[in-house]
């Protein structure tokens, strides 16, 4: 399975950047929509952990890993069309937070995204992973932007 691992160094604690990351129900707070990311639906009416779940247009997911402040795992899939290319989409994006300085006042964020696509899709693999690198960028930069400009 491919795997991707961006990172990003973010003035902002470990605690507030997982709250944020784990607080599905509000990602439209500080992650506008894109092309790939249209909105966290159906989240589960219970505290964020282990077996939350969510969706996001046709991507459904869960809370697969939960331990504060350190580590955040969800995994997804969905089903993918693209003329006539079909098959599914599985993606696991975990999250690992090292506090950073003297003061543990900032943070290390890394982004791993392993992705698996299953029947004739794996022809599409340079684009998925273009698109994944692309839009796991953009989420590690709104992190960043919200978390620093103190909106929280």
């Amino acid at each position: 399975m491919p795997s991707l691992r961006l990172t990003a160094d973010i003035n902002g604690t470990r605690e507030t950047i997982f709250d944020l990351i784990a607080d599905l129900a509000h990602y439209d707070r500080w992650l506008p929509g894109s092309r790939v990311f249209g909105g966290m639906t159906q989240v589960s009416p219970v505290s964020p952990g282990v077996g939350t779940t969510y969706a996001d247009g046709t991507m459904r997911g869960s809370i697969t890993e939960f331990n504060p402040p350190e580590r955040l795992t969800f995994e997804q899939s969905m089903p993918v069309k693209a003329l006539l290319l079909t098959g599914k989409l599985e993606v696991r994006v975990r999250y690992a937070l090292e506090a950073t300085g003297s003061d543990g006042q900032a943070t290390h964020v890394m982004r791993e995204v392993t992705f698996h696509l299953h029947g004739i899709l794996g022809a599409a693999q340079p684009l998925v992973v273009s698109t994944i690198r692309r839009e796991s960028g953009r989420l590690l930069e709104m992190i960043k932007r919200y978390v620093e400009r103190g909106v929280i």
